[in-house]
């Protein structure tokens, strides 16, 4: 594991803290398909200390009594339900508020935990007593349940933050958090299809929090065509590119530059792009190739698409660059999700 901690005095386990109470907390909105699956995936956790809050907000299909049979066969299980749709930032932070544990667990509706997750998460944390909140990697699942991908997501703090301004280094429903962290900050309803990745920057860049992944694969993230981000992408773009004027995440001179190349996706030009890919270039070969090759796979997609050659060229020579354009061409070529 790449995080560790030193101090003999933080190496805390299970048997010295006891069990504490950990809070699931899982919106729910239209997702009668998934969400027995994903809850129940909860439920058979191994570790069992939890209250698992799931919040309905306003289905119109059969979510609510799909949830309401879970929770007669388990008494962890509470409903809640909004009496008006409050959308996914609102019924998050309801959920917050509402959780007793002294952890927060995040899940969403269509995934599924792998069944050591909470107990796994939980033990990191409490012999990382200076990371706030920690996700994992996962496995990418169809609607039929197929696995059709696997993440390798940045693992210590300093990669996570230093990865974070090119993609979003957690996966949202598999955090794991101190109570604290999120009852003290809430979800920002003004960054809507992005507000997981405005609470990062926000906790790691302007709070000075530390997050951090496990190396290890707990969580089936559903890939869904017809799923929220999907439909509302270019909405998501928007509101990452203004998380980046918001906390100054990169210099003032690269801003404008890095929000059209991974955000906005413009094939505008910059008086600045070249100094600014310099950087970039440098930056992420001195780093881990598992992580960077993501980061740099945008950046040469993103010139090949606009044809702009002179600076495709210039990033596709190296180890990085040679290797990212062959995954360019895997993806075009109808082969890779």
């Amino acid at each position: 594991m790449a995080l560790k901690n030193n101090m003999a005095e933080k190496e805390i386990n299970l048997s010295q803290t006891g069990s504490p109470l950990i809070s699931v907390i899982i919106p729910a909105y239209n997702a009668e398909r998934f969400v027995e699956s994903a809850v129940r995936s909860v439920m058979e956790q191994t570790y069992t200390n939890l209250e698992i809050l799931c919040c309905d907000d306003c289905s119109t299909d059969g979510t609510l009594p799909i949830l309401q049979k879970l929770a007669a066969e388990d008494s962890r299980i509470k409903i809640l339900r909004n009496e008006a749709n409050l959308g996914v930032v609102g019924t998050l932070n309801r959920l917050v508020s509402a959780a007793s544990g002294a952890y927060i667990a995040r899940m969403d509706a269509d995934d599924i935990n792998m069944p050591d997750r909470i107990a796994r998460q939980l033990s990191f944390m409490q012999q990382n007593m200076q990371i706030d909140f920690c996700g994992c990697n996962a496995f990418h699942i169809n609607e039929h349940g197929k696995t059709i991908g696997k993440t390798t997501l940045p693992e210590s703090y300093d990669d996570v933050k230093f990865f974070l301004p090119y993609y979003s280094t957690f996966y949202h429903p598999a955090i794991f958090a101190r109570a604290e962290v999120l009852k003290q900050n809430v979800y920002d309803k003004d960054f809507l299809h992005a507000e997981d990745y405005e609470l990062w920057c926000r906790l790691i860049f302007l709070k000075g929090m530390k997050g951090a992944n496990l190396k290890e694969r707990l969580l089936k993230y559903r890939i869904n065509l017809q799923g929220v981000s999907k439909r509302n992408a270019e909405k998501q773009m928007e509101s990452s590119a203004r998380i980046f004027d918001r906390y100054g995440i990169v210099k003032k001179e690269f801003l404008d530059v890095h929000k059209d190349l991974f955000f906005a996706h413009s094939e505008k030009k910059s008086e600045h792009c070249m100094a600014y890919l310099k950087e970039v270039k440098k930056g992420l070969s001195s780093r881990k190739f598992k992580y960077a090759y993501t980061a740099y796979e945008k950046t040469l997609f993103h010139f090949y698409s606009a044809k702009q050659w002179n600076l495709f060229f210039y990033m596709l020579f190296s180890p990085l660059g040679i290797y990212s354009f062959f995954k360019i061409l895997k993806r075009k070529g109808g082969k890779e999700k």
